[in-house]
């Protein structure tokens, strides 16, 4: 259900939508963009985002070699609770209007306390620090919530990712079985301030 509420855009934001962690962020290439709370009507942005992934960037996310997902897959990423699951978009405007170029998401996981991370970005927006933002973003609404362990599973020849948690987070532990790493690990103090602040 929408509320009453415009965002921006003139968009209609679903009840509850978090307001308070749509941030601006600048990127290693001076260029500016929008970090907020997924909506519902960004099934679309999703379906395009996926569509311009490699199958690399596919691979590493979802582990298989997807040449498209299922069409159920869009609306559940789209469509989260903004409490035990979560999901923030970084977004650019463009002459046709917003374009997604990442998504973190965290969602719960068989163990209490803790929630599993994921983090996807456009390839042309790899290596410029958009990823290191989302992590920090989504570590710290998920720190507003209450979530202070998490887990993410990666591909162990994924050394970007796995670089890039070890720069954001500190790793409680570290398990590589049959490809794939699953990494324990807490937000550092600098994202524990940003929720305490």
């Amino acid at each position: 259900m929408a509320s009453k509420r415009a965002g921006e855009c003139g968009v209609d934001e679903p009840q509850g939508y978090p307001r308070e962690l749509i941030r601006t962020v600048l990127v290693d290439w001076g260029t500016t963009l929008r970090i907020r709370p997924i909506r519902p009507d960004d099934e679309a942005g999703l379906r395009a985002l996926f569509d311009r992934l490699s199958p690399t960037t596919v691979f590493q996310r979802f582990f298989r070699a997807y040449t498209q997902l299922p069409d159920d897959w869009f609306e559940h990423f789209a469509r989260v609770d903004y409490g035990r699951r979560l999901a923030l978009v970084a977004e650019v405007d463009g002459p046709e209007g917003p374009r997604l170029l990442g998504v973190a998401r965290y969602e719960p996981t068989d163990t209490d306390g803790v929630a599993e991370v994921a983090l996807v970005i456009e390839d042309s927006w790899q290596g410029q620090g958009l990823g290191h933002r989302l992590l920090e973003a989504i570590l710290d609404a998920a720190g507003r919530r209450g979530i202070e362990r998490f887990q993410a599973d990666i591909l162990s020849d994924n050394r970007r990712m796995l670089s890039l948690l070890r720069r954001v987070t500190s790793i409680e532990s570290v398990v590589t079985g049959q490809g794939v790493t699953e990494v324990r690990f807490r937000p550092l103090a600098s994202v524990a301030r940003m929720v305490a602040s």
